[in-house]
């Protein structure tokens, strides 16, 4: 068998299709292709075009997984899920999760700070924050380190909310259930006190 064409692809000017014996085969950027030293009349077996349309697969991969990551931070995990579910081998995970984690692609600590001040715009209590931290693969000293500042804005982000809900027709001469809500979504119930009406409360 043997490369007849190799074409640079109008769609993706980055990629070129190789065709063997006449016949498309298979797709590779410029840079497999210069790693690979093919061009036209190069003489290939049956396991070389194996081996090459799996280079083509993993370069694929490779580019939507990067385009994946830019689009707004990933935590690891998010990341390792996201290669999971689209039938990646473990070995390429890893591989891909160790590249780009070098080349600051992923950063677990640069997420936590970027997810929790979106979080926080949503009023969200420390307690929901850990949770969802936790969830999204962080661990719990790295969670520690994130949240270790935020003690005194809870009790904003929860002034903040108190307001918002207070606006409610269920919660606006209701308090107690007010409370109970707020509790609800991880706040304390000593800050819930201290912030509400104490008097109107029910311990």
């Amino acid at each position: 068998m043997k490369i007849t064409v190799i074409k640079q692809q109008a769609k993706n000017p980055e990629r070129v299709s190789v065709f063997v014996d006449g016949k498309y085969e298979f797709s590779l950027s410029f840079d497999e292709l210069l790693q690979q030293k093919l061009k036209n009349g190069y003489e290939l077996e049956k396991a070389d075009i194996k081996r090459l349309k799996k280079i083509s697969a993993d370069g694929k991969l490779r580019l939507r997984a990067v385009e994946w990551l830019l689009n707004r931070p990933h935590s690891t995990r998010e990341f390792h899920d996201y290669l999971y579910r689209k039938k990646a081998e473990p070995e390429l995970i890893d591989a891909f999760i160790k590249d780009f984690s070098a080349r600051g692609y992923l950063d677990d600590h640069k997420f936590g700070i970027w997810f929790i001040e979106l979080q926080k715009r949503r009023s969200k209590s420390n307690r929901a924050l850990r949770a969802e931290l936790f969830k999204k693969g962080l661990g719990r000293e790295l969670i520690d380190e994130l949240l270790s500042g935020e003690s005194g804005d809870e009790a904003e982000r929860l002034k903040a909310l108190i307001e918002k809900k207070r606006k409610l027709l269920r919660f606006r001469n209701d308090p107690q259930k007010l409370a109970q809500y707020l509790t609800r979504q991880g706040f304390s119930w000593q800050l819930v006190k201290r912030l509400l009406a104490p008097d109107e409360l029910e311990d």
